[in-house]
């Protein structure tokens, strides 16, 4: 009787490494994803800094909406007469209680106010102050900071200086130098 013996050979897989170890990224693979990324990163930059510019845009209108909204309702409850006390470079009598006549004040007589909780910063040049103008509009907005304010039509308007500034620098109407 003759005893047949299955033999099991074992093949080793071809190793997918050659002999010299792991191969790496060629020259052209990395210079290919560089300029992919640089790519997309001259796509994103500038459509990044547009949208921060249109957010500041937006905030400014919004806060300058609310002076407006809050001049407005001083002048219902005044007979028409707009606020015109500046203290502390802000509108006092948008941020106190008044009286009929518009005096500032604490007591039962001083019923109507505050207008407005603080005075928001400018989102353009980050300036909170008000600055009193004598000529209604006003000749340039762009070399201004903060808020300018016309007590005699009770009109306001931002300052479109772009950046923030050193208020020492600021002149007395809010421009700068």
């Amino acid at each position: 009787m003759t005893l047949f013996s299955a033999t099991t050979r074992r093949t080793t897989p071809t190793p997918l490494l050659t002999s010299r170890g792991r191969r790496g990224f060629t020259l052209i693979e990395v210079l290919m994803v560089v300029s992919a990324l640089a790519i997309i990163a001259g796509v994103v930059v500038p459509q990044v800094t547009t949208v921060v510019d249109e957010a500041r845009n937006a905030a400014m209108l919004r806060d300058l909406r609310e002076f407006t909204m809050a001049i407005e309702r001083y002048r219902m409850d005044h007979t028409g007469s707009a606020p015109d006390l500046i203290q502390n470079e802000e509108l006092a009598q948008l941020m106190g209680k008044t009286d009929a006549e518009g005096n500032l004040g604490t007591g039962p007589q001083f019923i109507y106010g505050p207008y407005l909780p603080e005075t928001p910063r400018n989102a353009l040049n980050n300036v909170r102050r008000i600055f009193r103008i004598n000529i209604a509009p006003p000749a340039n907005l762009s070399s201004r900071v903060g808020w300018v304010y016309h007590p005699g039509s009770g009109q306001i308007w931002a300052g479109l200086y772009p950046k923030a500034i050193d208020l020492a620098a600021v002149q007395s109407d809010g421009s700068t130098p």
